[in-house]
């Protein structure tokens, strides 16, 4: 086929080709994206020249002697992006059809390369609407295929507002994170931490708001589970660490009162080659005291992943910064490990307040666990704490320092220096 173009011939040809086959309108037109599972594994296993071997075949079985096939991109490793004529078939057919040319390439790979599982993913997108663009339909073939990705008993996916919904709005907000973190969009509010019995503020926890661009504050709870599964975590944790590191020695240039801030770390930013070298950087360049900086890990990378993150946790505890267990409680706590593990902080998780602490039963869990890990020479910090009741009953069971709305809900680091910049006092 004339009409096979590679990555060195560009995309500008094969969308020129699209758009002239969308203004002739002669043909009931598809459009495709298509890709297959463990390419790597063909290149690490069987070297790359069968890695090339099986591009060449994606490239043959599904465009070039694809009798249904009108143009189609090589994007390099294992993408391509084809249009098909679907004149003379149903949707259905041409699924099928699909679908049936994917199992007999499978089963081709799977005789030639008994080592490595391949599935090939298409996602779908039926031209019918002319306002449209080409650009756009090509798009909508590549969500609908991400859709599918890890689906090994589905080969292929029509797009429909519906069906790619999570993943057109996954992408949406990880293309506002990406413009955001260039443009300032990205800011530190901070929530107080504090101590009962002084009625004063100790330290507070940094936390994250987006701008939309148009004036208004995204949650996290938006985007970063997002981030989470794109991996584009890492990127949001350096930000907000730097930002943690800047707003101390900006407190303290202004001779204001400096508090001790913790900051949320992904896994995969703290077990990233070099995090603890950068993390020196950081103080050097801000010339911070590292009591000043908390990092905080949830309970899960403990209790799950612990001998990954041990020397990581040593260096920088052996620098004086504290570390600590954040949501503990939120998941299936090893208590058999309480003991060993090598944090300073235990951060119950607001999951106690809301539950727990409303029932007997709950209420002595509670008790038994602040009064295992008091013994335990733990500083413990109780989050999600939102009335009297619950703090009067949390400060009896031996928990001095508190976070929640009951005192105040995160706010910009601004207002977090004015209100307590001056005094720790909450009057």
């Amino acid at each position: 086929m004339d009409n096979f173009y590679t990555i060195q011939s560009g995309n500008n040809n094969f969308i020129n080709k699209a758009i002239s086959l969308v203004e002739a309108g002669e043909e009931m037109l598809a459009f495709i994206a298509l890709d297959i599972s463990n390419f790597k594994y063909i290149n690490d296993f069987y070297g790359m020249q069968e890695g090339d071997r099986v591009m060449e075949d994606i490239a043959s079985f599904f465009f070039i002697n694809e009798p249904l096939c009108r143009a189609a991109y090589g994007m390099g490793f294992d993408q391509f992006r084809g249009i098909y004529d679907v004149t003379a078939m149903s949707k259905e057919d041409f699924i099928s059809y699909l679908t049936q040319k994917s199992h007999e390439f499978e089963s081709m790979l799977s005789t030639r390369y008994p080592l490595v599982y391949n599935h090939v993913y298409i996602g779908i997108y039926f031209y019918e609407d002319s306002n449209v663009d080409v650009r756009m339909a090509t798009d909508r073939s590549n969500l609908a295929k991400k859709a599918i990705k890890g689906m090994f008993n589905t080969n292929c996916r029509v797009f429909t507002e519906n069906n790619c919904k999570a993943h057109y709005e996954n992408m949406h907000m990880s293309n506002m994170f990406m413009h955001s973190s260039v443009n300032g969009g990205i800011e530190l509010y901070i929530q107080p931490k504090v101590s009962v019995s002084k009625n004063c503020v100790v330290g507070g926890e940094a936390l994250v708001r987006m701008r939309d661009g148009k004036g208004g504050i995204i949650m996290p709870g938006s985007f970063v589970p997002v981030l989470e599964s794109i991996g584009l975590i890492d990127r949001l944790d350096k930000i907000m660490i730097e930002k943690v590191f800047a707003f101390q020695r900006q407190c303290l240039d202004a001779g204001k009162k400096v508090y001790a801030i913790s900051v949320n770390v992904s896994k995969q930013e703290f077990t990233s080659l070099k995090f603890v070298e950068k993390i020196f950087q950081l103080q050097k360049k801000y010339q911070i005291e590292p009591d000043l900086i908390e990092f905080e890990l949830v309970e899960s990378t403990f209790v799950n992943d612990l001998s990954s993150i041990v020397e990581t946790i040593s260096s920088l505890r052996s620098e004086g910064f504290r570390i600590s267990v954040d949501d503990f409680g939120a998941g299936y706590s090893s208590l058999n490990q309480i003991a060993n593990i090598p944090a300073d902080v235990i951060k119950f998780d607001g999951v106690f307040a809301r539950d727990s602490l409303n029932t007997e039963k709950g209420r002595a869990v509670v008790k038994s666990l602040i009064t295992m890990l008091n013994d335990v020479n733990y500083k413990i910090v109780f989050e999600g704490i939102e009335n009297q009741k619950q703090l009067e009953l949390v400060a009896s069971y031996g928990c001095d320092t508190i976070q929640g709305f009951y005192y105040s809900r995160p706010i910009p680091a601004e207002d977090f220096v004015n209100k307590y910049g001056v005094s720790d006092s909450l009057t």
